[in-house]
């Protein structure tokens, strides 16, 4: 056995025979998805709970922003809607998703980067609308997006936003006085591009813990352990266990490029409602490129599934099978919500792994 293997099994003897009862909340979707996958979760004592947050991008967009996207459709035909897959099946108020629009005629296409949308776009005189739906690790694409739009003159392409921030989320998430959260294995892809310093002043005035992790077994079991040694320890400090891929100060080019498009703004969250300053708007000499701006509609008050967990289960106040419809009338075939839609959804990850 070598000293890696060594220290691997070492760590995992202290998580098997942690003692003290914990809810660990696992940020990202990604991890949500992984710790099943590498049977890390299954390994965890009972006393260790992990609980999801609301780091999957299409299950904190709330239905106000779907039913704004098919009233567009509806007033606007000869719009092309451009969206990555995760989003056409997330239902809106109405129980509509882009799917049903695509279905019944509407033009709504796949694409695997907004960079499609703008060749899209090039090539027709239509106007064509990139859904920008995304946290920290994929803005930055978004932006690249605008920057060939801009540069090329490709006067047909918008978008329509609904950008997340990490920061202010788990803001509001600590600041909820029913928040029951012992630490963080906070996201590595977002952590990428905004570095580990940005989380310090949030976690330390509530006294968390956390730690930044990658995604596979190892990583997941070093951010573990380092995340229960901080508990125990009563440290509110901020750990990079991913120091492969995430630095001190993130990626300040990727995120200049940001800061030459968009501007923080206050956000709507599906669980959250609105959160101050956690998302983005366009800057003034660029709103010519905002969909909601090009194409407006009247979009009328949005409503939940009753009895849906989604916004619950976001917050970590709920595990997807808390919820009555869960693998019952709520399935990735026929979903309620989009905690159950998403490839990075806590109820996806439940269904797939564990119906029980």
């Amino acid at each position: 056995m070598g000293r890696t293997d060594e220290r691997l099994a070492r760590l995992v003897d202290y998580i098997k025979n942690y003692k003290k009862p914990v809810k660990i909340m696992e940020v990202c979707g990604t991890h949500t998805f992984q710790y099943f996958a590498t049977g890390i979760r299954d390994m965890l004592p009972e006393n260790i709970r992990l609980l999801s947050g609301p780091g999957c991008p299409v299950c904190v967009t709330p239905n106000s922003y779907i039913d704004r996207v098919i009233k567009i459709v509806e007033t606007y035909p000869q719009v092309i809607i451009t969206t990555f897959g995760d989003m056409l099946k997330v239902p809106g108020s109405d129980m509509k998703s882009l799917s049903h629009m695509k279905a019944e005629g509407a033009d709504i296409r796949v694409v695997y980067a907004p960079e499609d949308a703008v060749k899209i776009a090039k090539d027709t005189d239509r106007p064509v609308i990139f859904l920008s739906v995304g946290f920290e690790t994929t803005i930055p694409t978004a932006a690249a997006a605008l920057k060939i739009a801009e540069e090329e003159n490709i006067t047909n392409f918008y978008m329509l936003l609904s950008h997340k921030l990490v920061i202010p989320a788990l803001k509001a998430l600590l600041s909820d006085p029913e928040a029951d959260i012992d630490g963080f294995i906070l996201p590595g892809h977002v952590s990428a591009i905004i570095g580990r310093k940005v989380y310090e002043p949030v976690l330390k005035a509530y006294g968390r813990p956390g730690v930044i992790a990658g995604f596979e077994a190892h990583h997941l079991i070093v951010g573990t352990a380092t995340l229960l040694k901080l508990i125990e320890d009563g440290k509110a400090e901020v750990i990079n266990a991913y120091p492969e891929v995430v630095r001190e100060e993130g990626n300040p080019r990727a995120w200049a490029l940001v800061e030459t498009f968009f501007e923080e703004a206050d956000e709507e969250w599906r669980g959250f409602g609105t959160i101050p300053m956690s998302g983005h708007k366009f800057k003034k000499e660029y709103m010519h490129r905002d969909a909601k701006e090009a194409f407006p509609v009247e979009v009328p008050p949005e409503r939940e599934t009753p009895g849906c967990r989604c916004p619950d289960v976001v917050k970590g106040k709920a595990i997807p099978t808390d919820c009555p419809h869960f693998g019952k009338g709520c399935t990735p075939l026929h979903p309620l919500g989009p905690c159950m839609v998403s490839s990075e959804g806590a109820c996806a990850a439940y269904y797939k792994y564990r119906r029980s």
